[in-house]
């Protein structure tokens, strides 16, 4: 048991250590991800280098959180805004 727990333990350790490479943690990964699709050029809907090793669910949420800022509904602290959606979606923005 306890040998099995020590692989088990080790092999996580590896692929976490395999999954972040060069010594970049995942916040620091997704940090850089978030930039990347804050930069990119309208309508460019190719997935940046930079979001190589980002989960996909993570992916899809930092993609959706960049174009709800784009349609501007989004809040000063950047939070989601749902009146300033609904507003947009009435005046046909």
């Amino acid at each position: 048991m306890r040998i099995r727990t020590a692989v088990t333990a080790a092999a996580v350790l590896v692929g976490l250590a395999g999954f972040t490479g060069c010594g970049q943690s995942y916040e620091e990964l997704t940090e850089g991800c978030l930039t990347a699709l804050r930069a990119r050029a309208d309508g460019d809907k190719s997935k940046p280098a930079e979001c190589e090793g980002v989960k996909r669910k993570d992916y899809v949420a930092l993609v959706t959180s960049v174009a709800i800022d784009d349609l501007g509904w989004t809040d000063e602290d950047g939070d989601f805004d749902k009146n300033k959606m609904l507003d947009s979606l009435e005046d046909g923005n």
